[in-house]
Parts: structure tokens; C-alpha cells; sequence
């Protein structure tokens, strides 16, 4: 047989075969180095390295990795990268996102040990939405910032006509309702559309009965046929516009008479809705119990329950009250309604209660209260004298109780002798809201609603609690550590000897001048203080005016 050239070899059959196994061969070994590098190697899909990972205290380096398969219910918006372990904890980590957002909405750090997500901390946007940070107690192996998308709960919130909307809010709400239109007696809406910013929940703004003449045009409306059509259509026109997931009604106060009127619109307004893609949600009034028997007034919670998407129920007034009557309404409630359908209204507005009824206020204006000074001692100060100085509203010589933990109530509180005889005082802030929120959670309720959730610095903070919940579906409970209510006092100069019922001894300094005494007070959370400055001369004088009170984070 001649000798083959290499043009022979190429165009031999036998030999394309044994070049196309030895291809096989090759593709084959190429592969199997490839998963044994993914064996040995898991970390470099974890964005892992010793020089690539979360950094404590500063951002992330862009150490790039496949973005980790997050939990159900669950996205991920970073991937999961090892700590920097140079910087002592409690810390800040912050992470790069895959994408920049700006929705901040239920966002928190997890950590991945033995095949399990935990979670560190809630996160925050940072760096114009292209990185979220977290502050954690302890400094885990890695780190991942993770998105809550289905969530069992869900919290919304009343936004009044023209308010600026609390931006920690815009991260925790679900839905969002703007208190912008109010009906007219002819079946018509007026009021005008707020311009909310971008990163928000679902919007669904509120048509509110404030008061007696909207709810005169309601029951007007209600009792008309042709004007309940009027009205749906008008609700219905509002509720399909791009910008509006569907439509929230607040006709609480509506005659008794009217139920089965009320029934029916809010059926057909709830058939159009439902054909257009959009929701409902109905506000309705607590329901009362006298004797045995329970009265809902206009509203047939069973009817309802049925044919509204939500109902936000109101909630007791009374903290002294709270528990004890919305477990009974709830309890009454459950055998009508499912449970997942209503959303417990919350407040985050303190209560001052005496003969007079109830009085809503801030809780800087309740803390202002218990911070209250006043002088005991009418003489001349002059060098070296001893001025008794009291805390008017916790002085418990006075008959004041001092602030306190009210077991029954779950609230920071105190009370006085003051207008009408004795008055009491309970401060709402993030660990009342918690307690009220947990209510919702032992219920099965769908959510909590906040009456208002505008920009108000005399609000409490209580949107980590409300983050948590809807993350997580439960919350933290705890009382004030009771150190942090013993009010304490501040002097400018002199000495002074604190007394342990609100009261204190100044003496004054030897030198003349004008000096500061303040009360500090504390609901647990937040410090308030209120100072009186008086003033040493040798012929004496008379406390100056008192300041008004400052309330700062707690330290």
C-alpha cells in the first residue's frame, strides 16, 4: 500500500473518526475540570476571595459572582459576598446591588449558614439606590441583601389632602392612600390628586365622610337609587385611572337606616371594580357590645366581608380599654368575616384622658407634660440658698404617679392631678406599636392600617417596627428598661440632691448670674427636657419663664 499524503489522511473516513473521538475526548476532560473547579472552588460563585467581599463600615468591592438562589416569597438584589473581618461589631455593612433602585420597600440583610437564609437586619437605601446598608450586632460569614415580594401581612396607610408623606412610610407601606376626595350630594367626587413621589406601594386613594355634611351627602346618595348609580360611576371613573390600583371608601357615621342601601353599593360598587382589575377597601366603625348582644350600626359585616377586598376596622380610643374590647370585637368579628380580609387601624398619637373624655395629642406633647417644671421655693434666691424645684405632673408627693409601664394598657404612662381632677397620660411610640401590631398578629389579621402617615416630627418612629412585621410577619415585644423613666435633673452650676418622687434640691452657686436647672424625661425610647432658669443676685429674684421642651434620640 503507497504511503498517504496528509490530503489522504484528511479526506480518509477512518480517520475523520479518529479525530472527531479524540474532540469527544478532549471536550469531555475540559468539562470534568471545569465541575471540579466548582467543587473545590464554591466560594468564587459567593463573590468569596480574600480580597473581594461585604465591607464593614464602607461599601462593597465589585467582586462578581452568580447572584444566589433567594428563599421563597424572596429576590435578591445583591449577591452574596464574604465579610470584611477588620471592624468590631456592632457595624454597618453595606453591599453593592445587582441593579440601582429606588423603591426601598421591605429590604433587609440575610445571611446563608449550613443551606439556611437568616435574617441580620433591616436594610436602607444608599449611594442614590446602588447599594443598601444594615447595621448588625455581630458579623456573620456573608452577607446578601434580599427583597420580601409575597408577604402574609400587609400595613397601609391614610395620607392627608396635601401632606408630605413620611419617607420611611414610602419603604414599609403596601398601599398608600392619599385622603384626597370627599362625595358630593349629587353622586359626585370632589377634591384634587396629590402628587406622591416615586418608590411607593400601591396606590389607592380615599373618599372620606369627614363630616356631618359629607355624611348627610352619603345617606342622601344611599337612599337614592339613581345616585348610588351616580356615585359608583363617579368611584369607579376614579378608581381606573393608570396611577390607582382600586379605591378606598370612609363612610363611617352612616345612618342606621341605611344598611341595606349601604350593602348594595357597596356590592355594585365592588362588581365593577373586580370587572376593571381593581380593588376595594371599606372603613368601618368598631362594632359595639351592649349586654349580650353586638350592634354594627349601617354595616353588615357579613355582606361586606364578602364583596370588599379590605376592611380596616377602627380601632379603641381608650388605651386604658384597648385590649380588652378589640379582643372581644375580634373574637365576635371572627365568626363573620375572614380574618385575612381586615387590617387593624393604628394611631401613632398619644392619649391624655381625664372627666373631660379623651385628648388626642403628640407624643412630644406628652412628654412635654411630664417634663413640666415648677418652683417650690417663692423666696429671694440669693448666693448659696436652697430652691425646691418639682416635676409639676410626676411629683408623687402631689398624688402624680410617675412615669410608668402600664401592664394593661402596654404603653409608657403617667398620671396627675390636674383639670378636672386626676388626669392620665399614655405615650404611643414604637414599643406600644409594637404591642398593638402583635394583637393584629395573634388574630391572623391581613395588616394594620396608619391613620396618618405624613411628615410629622412629633410623631414617634415607628417604621423599623412595622418593616419587621412585614417582613417577618411578627414583631418584637419589650418594655422600657425602667432606669430610662426615673426622670433626671441637670444643673448648670451649684449642687443639687435629686429626690426619687420627681423632686429635686438646687443649691444655688455662691457666684450671681443666671443659671439652668432641667427636668429630663424619657418614654424609653426618645429624652425630652425642660429647663426654668433662675436667677442669683443678692437681693434675690424670681424664676425666669420656662423653655419649651426639646426632645432628642436616646443615647
Amino acid at each position: 500500500m503507497s504511503e498517504q499524503g496528509p490530503f489522504d489522511r484528511i479526506l480518509d473516513p477512518a480517520a475523520q473518526r479518529d479525530r472527531t473521538a479524540r474532540l469527544i475526548l478532549v471536550g469531555m476532560g475540559v468539562v470534568g475540570v471545569i465541575l471540579l473547579l466548582l467543587v473545590l472552588l464554591p466560594g468564587s460563585l459567593l463573590g468569596g476571595g480574600d480580597d473581594g467581599g461585604a465591607q464593614t463600615g464602607g461599601t462593597t468591592n465589585n467582586r462578581t459572582g452568580k447572584a444566589p438562589k433567594a428563599p421563597e416569597g424572596f429576590e435578591a438584589l445583591s449577591l452574596l459576598l464574604k465579610v470584611d473581618a477588620k471592624e468590631a461589631c456592632p457595624c454597618d455593612i453595606t453591599l453593592p446591588l445587582l441593579q440601582p433602585t429606588s423603591d426601598g420597600r421591605n429590604l433587609a440583610l440575610y445571611t446563608s449558614r449550613s443551606g439556611k437564609w437568616e435574617r441580620l437586619s433591616t436594610a436602607t437605601l444608599v449611594e442614590d439606590g446602588s447599594a443598601a446598608k444594615g447595621r448588625v450586632d455581630a458579623r456573620p460569614a456573608n452577607v446578601a441583601v434580599l427583597r420580601r415580594v409575597v408577604s402574609a401581612v400587609q400595613v397601609s396607610g391614610w395620607l392627608p389632602a396635601g401632606a408630605d408623606a413620611e419617607p420611611e412610610a414610602l419603604d414599609v407601606l403596601g398601599a398608600i392612600n392619599p385622603v384626597d376626595f370627599l362625595p358630593n350630594a349629587d353622586g359626585t367626587l370632589a377634591g384634587t390628586a396629590s402628587t406622591l413621589p416615586d418608590g411607593k406601594g400601591s396606590v389607592m386613594p380615599t373618599v372620606r365622610a369627614a363630616t356631618q355634611k359629607d355624611i348627610d351627602a352619603v345617606n342622601a346618595i344611599l337612599a337614592s337609587p339613581a345616585l348610588r348609580e351616580a356615585h359608583v360611576n363617579a368611584l369607579v371613573q376614579l378608581a381606573v385611572q393608570p396611577a390607582y390600583a382600586g379605591i378606598d371608601i370612609d363612610y363611617r357615621g352612616v345612618n342606621p337606616a341605611r344598611r341595606a342601601d349601604f350593602t348594595a353599593f357597596v356590592t355594585a360598587l365592588a362588581d365593577r371594580l373586580d370587572a376593571s382589575n381593581r380593588s376595594l377597601s371599606v372603613t368601618l366603625p368598631t362594632p359595639v357590645k351592649t349586654g349580650v348582644s353586638w350592634d354594627t350600626g349601617a354595616y353588615d359585616w357579613d355582606e361586606l366581608g364578602r364583596r370588599a377586598d379590605a376592611l380596616k376596622l377602627m380601632s379603641e380610643q381608650d388605651p386604658a380599654n384597648f385590649y380588652k374590647r378589640m379582643e372581644e370585637v375580634l373574637n365576635f368579628l371572627k365568626e363573620r368575616v375572614e380574618l385575612k380580609k381586615v387590617a387593624l387601624v393604628l394611631t401613632r398619637q398619644s392619649v391624655e384622658k381625664g372627666s373631660d373624655g379623651l385628648r388626642l395629642i403628640s407624643l412630644h406633647e406628652g412628654l412635654g407634660l411630664a417634663s413640666e417644671i415648677e418652683v417650690r421655693t417663692t423666696s429671694a434666691i440669693t448666693p448659696n440658698a436652697s430652691v425646691i424645684i418639682v416635676g409639676k405632673n410626676i411629683f408623687q408627693d402631689d398624688g402624680a404617679s410617675g412615669l410608668r409601664w402600664d401592664e394593661s394598657a402596654f404603653a409608657v404612662s403617667f398620671s396627675y392631678p390636674g383639670r378636672g381632677g386626676q388626669r392620665t397620660v399614655w405615650l404611643e411610640n414604637s414599643l406600644s406599636i409594637a404591642f398593638r401590631v402583635d394583637l393584629a398578629r395573634r388574630f391572623g389579621l391581613g395588616g394594620v392600617a396608619i391613620d396618618d402617615v405624613s411628615l410629622n416630627p412629633q410623631a414617634p418612629a415607628v417604621w423599623d417596627t412595622l418593616r419587621a412585621y412585614v417582613e417577618t410577619g411578627s414583631v418584637t415585644l419589650a418594655q422600657p428598661n425602667g432606669v430610662l423613666l426615673r426622670p433626671a435633673w441637670q444643673i448648670q452650676a451649684g449642687s443639687s440632691e435629686p429626690g426619687s418622687k420627681g423632686n429635686v434640691v438646687w443649691r444655688a452657686p455662691a457666684q450671681t448670674g443666671d443659671y439652668d436647672v432641667s427636668l429630663i424625661v424619657s418614654d424609653g425610647v426618645i429624652r425630652a427636657a425642660k429647663k426654668v432658669v433662675l436667677r442669683v443676685q443678692a437681693g434675690g429674684a424670681t424664676p425666669a419663664a420656662v423653655a419649651t421642651p426639646t426632645a432628642t434620640p436616646r443615647p
